[in-house]
């Protein structure tokens, strides 16, 4: 839905056509819902490094769980620049650009 919808403005702008509400009232309310399974994603991480003692591999890891353990790293790295550039980058921007298309209204 979000995805989408930032899309549309983003045309909606480049053509200077009037914009419409979404279904969902402002795009401040998947934006929300998008931080929240950002936090839930963070702390479901926060646990992995805390059950794998911060990836601390055994001194006996076989290739299998070293390659287990960095595969992890990797994803978190990965998630962690997802969530930086949606939260920092992404939602700000579609905010600014929403709240620029409704005051034309």
């Amino acid at each position: 839905m979000l995805f989408p919808y930032v899309r549309r403005i983003c045309q909606i702008k480049k053509q200077e056509r009037v914009m419409e509400l979404p279904p969902f009232g402002t795009v401040r309310n998947p934006i929300r819902m998008m931080e929240q399974e950002h936090e839930s994603a963070g702390e479901g991480l926060e646990k992995i490094r805390e059950i794998t003692d911060n990836y601390t591999l055994p001194a006996d890891a076989c290739t299998t769980y070293r390659l287990a353990f960095q595969a992890l790293q990797d994803f978190e790295a990965d998630l962690h620049q997802h969530i930086h550039l949606e939260n920092n980058i992404l939602f700000p921007k579609a905010l600014m650009l929403e709240e620029e298309l409704l005051k034309e209204v």
